[in-house]
Order: C-alpha cells, then sequence, then structure tokens
C-alpha cells in the first residue's frame, strides 16, 4: 500500500535521526557517516522510502552497488526484511558484477573495432607482470615514447592509467608515450589472436563503451534504474566514477552516495584521492552528515575522533547510541611485550578466561593486524590450542580465493547446508530454511506455494539418499590419507552438484555471472572439504569444521571493513607491521582508524620488542597517549 512522504515511517527501527530523516527527502545527495553509524541501514530505508510512497514507481527499480559481495547481500536482505513485497525491484550487486553483467549480455553491441571474438577469461595481474610488460613495451617503443613509457609506475599503471580512459569507437594512432603503453595493453590481452585476456578494470571500459554505443541501451538502464546507490563511495576508483557518470549521468539519474573519507583504504587500489568533492562538482553539493554511532560505546568513540580529526579537521563529534555492559573494564588498552610467543599467549589465555567468564563466543573477538597475517598465525594457533581455542585465518587462500571470501558465498553456504542437513536427522531448522530460500533462487521451476512443494520433496528425497551415503561410508572408515579424503570429498562434492544442477544454475547467473566463477568456488569447497574431513571422526562434525564456528577469526585490517566484534585485539601496533608509515602517514592513519573502529566494547593494542620498536608509528602512538590511553608492559 502506497503511503505519502509525510507518512512514511521507518521500517524495523525506532526513528531515524534528523540528518538521515532530511536525507530521505532529497535528490542526489551525499550522506558521510563515521564507523557504525548506520549507512548501510539509511540506504535500507532510503530504500523503503522511495518504494513505498512510489517515488520509485513500478517496474521502475533502484540500482544499489557496494564494493564488497557480503555487503551487497547484507543489503537487499535488510530489504527483504523491511519490504519484502518490493524486494524484486530492488537490485544489490557489486560494481564489477554490473559492468561484468553488461560484457556479458551486450557485448554484440561492441563497435566493431572493439567486437569480441571469442570467450574471454579473467585475470588479475601481478605487479610484476605489469612491470614486465611496461618494459617490454618500452624497449619496442618508437623513439618518441620510449623515455614516457619507461617512467611510467607499474603499481599505478591499471587503476591510474588504463582505468579512467574511455575506449574510442573508433580507435587513433596513439601521440604520447602514455597512450602508446595503453593502446599496447589492450592489443596484448583483449584484441590477441584466442580468448581476450580481461581484469575487472578492462571489463569496467567495455561496459562503459557499450552502453555509450548505444542509445537505446542508454534509455533502458536509465528508465530501469532512476535511482542508484553507491556505498562506500570513498574507495570509489577512477574508472567506476567515470563509469557512473557516463551510464547514470544526474540529469538522468537520482543518485545517493554514501561513506566515510575518512576510511579510504583503497588508494593503493586506484580509489580517488577526492570522491565525495567529485561528486559535488558533477552531481550535487547537497550533503549530510550522520551523526550517531550503533556499534561503540562511548570512549571508544571518543577515541575515534581523535583520530578522525587528524584526518578530517572539521570532522563532527559522533555519539554512542551504546548502552555498555563493561562498566569497570578500561575499554581501550596497550599491551608491549618482548617476544611474540609471550605476546600470542597472553592474549589466548586473556580472551580464554574471558569467554569463561561471560559465556561470549569466540567469534565475538577478533585479532586483526596490518599485514603479514600469515606469519602471525603459527604462534597465535599454538598459543590458543594449548587454551582449547581455534584461530581461523581468513586471509588464508583456498584454490584462488581467500577464506573469508569463501565462507560469505552463497555457493558454498548452500553446500556446507546441505552437508550439515544430511549428516543429521533433524533439529537443524535454520539450516533447512536457509538452504530452501537459496534453492527457491536457483531453481525456481520447482518452487510452489502449496504445503508439501515439490521443491521440499526432492529436497527431503535428496537428503535421505544423502543420509545413506552417510551411512554406508562411515567417516573414521575413509583414514586420513591425503589421496584417501581428497576422494572421498571428491564423490561427496559430486553428489551435491548433482542435486543442484550447478550447470543450470550457472546459465541463470544465480551464484555467479559466468561459470568459471562457479568453477573456481566449487573448487575451493572440495579443497575445504577434504581439509575439514581429516579433522574430524563423524560426517555430522564436517560442517562445524568446515566452517570452524568456534574460532577466533584472524584477519588483515582490509578484510575487517565492515565488520564488528564485541572485543578487538590490534596485534602488531610496531615497527614491523607498520614500515611503510611514514611513506603516506596519511592512508596509513586511515588504515589505522578503520582497524581501531571494529571495536563495540574493548579495543587492545599489542606491540613486541621482537617485531620491532614503535620508533615508526611514534605519532600514533602519542595520539594514543594524549586520548589517555596507557601502555602496559607485560613482559
Amino acid at each position: 500500500m502506497r503511503v505519502t512522504p509525510e507518512q512514511w515511517e521507518p521500517r524495523g527501527i525506532e526513528r531515524l535521526e534528523d540528518a538521515a530523516r532530511d536525507a530521505l527527502f532529497a535528490d542526489s545527495a551525499a550522506v558521510t557517516a563515521g564507523p557504525g553509524a548506520g549507512k548501510t541501514e539509511f540506504l535500507a530505508q532510503r530504500a523503503s522510502f522511495l518504494l513505498e510512497t512510489g517515488k520509485c514507481r513500478a517496474p521502475q527499480q533502484i540500482l544499489a552497488i557496494s564494493f564488497k559481495k557480503d555487503a551487497a547481500r547484507n543489503l537487499r536482505d535488510r530489504i527483504k526484511e523491511r519490504v519484502p513485497e518490493q524486494v524484486d525491484r530492488f537490485a544489490s550487486m557489486t560494481f564489477d558484477a554490473f559492468t561484468k553483467s553488461l560484457v556479458d549480455r551486450f557485448r554484440s553491441l561492441l563497435p566493431t573495432p572493439w567486437a569480441m571474438s571469442d570467450e574471454y577469461r579473467i585475470s588479475f595481474p601481478r605487479p610484476r607482470e605489469v612491470q614486465a610488460f611496461l618494459t617490454d613495451t618500452a624497449q619496442a617503443a618508437p623513439a618518441e615514447f620510449r623515455d614516457e613509457v619507461f617512467r611510467l609506475p607499474p603499481a599505478r599503471f591499471l587503476s591510474d592509467i588504463v582505468g579512467p580512459r574511455p575506449l574510442q569507437a573508433a580507435p587513433t594512432d596513439p601521440t604520447t608515450g602514455t597512450e602508446y603503453a595503453v593502446s599496447e595493453w589492450w592489443r596484448q590481452r583483449y584484441q590477441r589472436n584466442g580468448a581476450p585476456i580481461l581484469d575487472f578494470i578492462m571489463l569496467n571500459r567495455l561496459a562503459e563503451l557499450i552502453v555509450r554505443s548505444s542509445s537505446q541501451l542508454q534509455q533502458a538502464l536509465r528508465v530501469t534504474y532512476p535511482y542508484v546507490f553507491v556505498d562506500e563511495f570513498q574507495d570509489t576508483t577512477y574508472a567506476q566514477y567515470t563509469f557512473l557518470a557516463s551510464v547514470f549521468p544526474p540529469a538522468s539519474t537520482t543518485v545517493t552516495v554514501v561513506g566515510d573519507d575518512k576510511q579510504r583504504i583503497m588508494g593503493w587500489a586506484g580509489a580517488l584521492p577526492n570522491a565525495f568533492a567529485q561528486f559535488a562538482a558533477d552531481y550535487t553539493n547537497v550533503q549530510f552528515e550522520l551523526q550517531q554511532n550503533f556499534r561503540s560505546r562511548q570512549e571508544l568513540v571518543d577515541l575515534q575522533h581523535k583520530f578522525a580529526q587528524r584526518l578530517n579537521t572539521a570532522a563532527l563529534p559522533q555519539i554512542s547510541q551504546v548502552i555498555s555492559v563493561e562498566d569497570g573494564v578500561a575499554p581501550v588498552q596497550a599491551w608491549d611485550f618482548s617476544t611474540t610467543t609471550r605476546e600470542a599467549r597472553t592474549v589466548a589465555a586473556w580472551i580464554a578466561a574471558d569467554i569463561e567468564g561471560s559465556g561470549r563466543a569466540p567469534s565475538q573477538y577478533a585479532l586483526i593486524a596490518r599485514q603479514q597475517v600469515a606469519d602471525l598465525e603459527p604462534e597465535l594457533a599454538t598459543a590458543f590450542g594449548e587454551q582449547g581455542l581455534s584461530v581461523r585465518n581468513d586471509d588464508a587462500t583456498i584454490g584462488v580465493l581467500k577464506l573469508g571470501d569463501i565462507l560469505k558465498d552463497d555457493l558454498v553456504e548452500l553446500l556446507v547446508g546441505l552437508v550439515r542437513l544430511g549428516a543429521s536427522r533433524g533439529g537443524q531448522p535454520e539450516t533447512w530454511r536457509a538452504v530452501t530460500a537459496t534453492l527457491t533462487r536457483a531453481r525456481p521451476e520447482s518452487f510452489t506455494r502449496e504445503v508439501g512443494s515439490r521443491l521440499d520433496d526432492e529436497l527431503s528425497d535428496f537428503l535421505s539418499s544423502l543420509r545413506a551415503w552417510f551411512a554406508a561410508r562411515p567417516l573414521s572408515d575413509v583414514g586420513r590419507d591425503t589421496a584417501d579424503t581428497d576422494e572421498a570429498a571428491e564423490a561427496l562434492a559430486s553428489q551435491l552438484a548433482g542435486f543442484l544442477h550447478l550447470e543450470e544454475a550457472a546459465g541463470k547467473r544465480v551464484f555467479a555471472d559466468r561459470a568459471e566463477d562457479i568453477d573456481e568456488r566449487f573448487e575451493a569447497f572440495k579443497l575445504r572439504l577434504a581439509w575439514a574431513m581429516k579433522r574430524v571422526e563423524k560426517w555430522d562434525d564436517v560442517a562445524p569444521a568446515f566452517l570452524v564456528e568456534d574460532a577466533v577469526p584472524l584477519m588483515t585490517i582490509h578484510r575487517s571493513k565492515g565488520l564488528e566484534y564485541h572485543t578487538v585485539f590490534f596485534i602488531g601496533l610496531d615497527g614491523d607491521q607498520w614500515w611503510a608509515h611514514s611513506r603516506d602517514t596519511v592512508e596509513s592513519t586511515m588504515t589505522f582508524f578503520v582497524g581501531m573502529s571494529r571495536a563495540s566494547e574493548r579495543l587492545i593494542f599489542t606491540s613486541c620488542d621482537q617485531r620491532g620498536s614503535r620508533g615508526r608509528i611514534a605519532d600514533l602512538y602519542g595520539q594514543l597517549e594524549a586520548a589517555g590511553v596507557v601502555s602496559v608492559r607485560m613482559g
């Protein structure tokens, strides 16, 4: 039922702060908000407002662009909770997924010089590969271009040089060394014999060219998506922003961007240095700033503000909406150790004691570090094992994917859910609901709203056969030999794939945009499945082992972005982890700011003589001390 804008009330929360309420009624606008300010919730409420008031009229849709898959899914889930009847008119995806889908669907619209002759494959060029390309290109370049090509920066070549340049429908001969290098990059990777090799920057440029080349497609996109949201806008790259401005110009589209320029930690990947200023110049200078904090207790919010002011002297203070239950406990501490072993054992013992006293789950704690997580893992895993706890390295590589990404993937969640249901006999209602909800999206032709639907029947029949398979092959009989577990994991995965009809799902783009993406995820699932099977004795323990549900997560600050935990241990605030701080103190401080703002109740920094002194980051410690954070020597 449609309501007037004045009658509309937020769903799922009591009220919106004044700035958020005002932003609902605005046209294009920038909404800035610090950590924990509810940026995702604001976008969910704005979507509900637009859909329920009829400002976004059926069959029009809202396009929401995020930078991470889990963020896109989180936003869609919130819309589903608040306005389930309207969720089909809310398209939530990543920038890369959207541009890639345009190329996959409309590649036939590419101008003749850019016509795609074969199925492409995606590759992520490594720095050495780019360096070798530039070196070889410079040596082969015409004399007048050679010096300029030699001077091009390999680390920024794709993001800052290839990324911002729109493709010409009718390419002309290069007139500078930079143009020559860019044209060679496209020639050698895209216009080569055989399948084109593309990265996501190139897919972005091709998508923009496709839309620019077709007035009909331009009109269709702008009519379909009159409202566009961009989350984490501070991390928008040159390629992404130029794509946005070209495909959804201010004259045709109402664009809402949300983010925090103090959390711009993707500069190394080509993030615009001044995304909000660029948006103000091109779209609108209407801006709203949210000041409430729904994540952290006030003491942590106050500390965050100290560093926010280092990054932006005009930053407004936030007001915590969290009622702390940790009275009498110092919310921020800094521990200093002589050795990494003592550090690991002290942290593990502290968390174990806190879990014992509070009843909190290990997943409510986090170990974060700036880099070199793999180097930190062995001693931490040993120390936590001595306390009967586990550490899960979310930055570990499984196949070609990171464990943190695997555990949040829709396909992997479905596969693990099927294993969990098949290995148990009832008592898993949440897993059943999650599995059937995903299956409904994957196989809509099997779904009816009748009780005892075909989908339910198919799932029940499959689980019966899976239980029989498990019963005939006790996991204790598989053994711990790698070949045996790999064979058993392959056999189990094959059954799951057959039930899901993965080839059909790939064609419907349910789990991924390309079959190759599904292959990567399925391969990672099999590798992780074999790993889990070696560590347990019974099939009903495989799913928990796969997920390491009772573990304390270990991750880099970049991976922690958007997450929150009761207690955060900021491991390695010392010279080894922060050796490059002086190279770019602003971006480094932004990274520090992101890490410290993950905690809701307690934040503990650790440093270690064995990894290097605090001298390289004396300014950070100086700010902490000025804020009243006391360093304690722990031995």
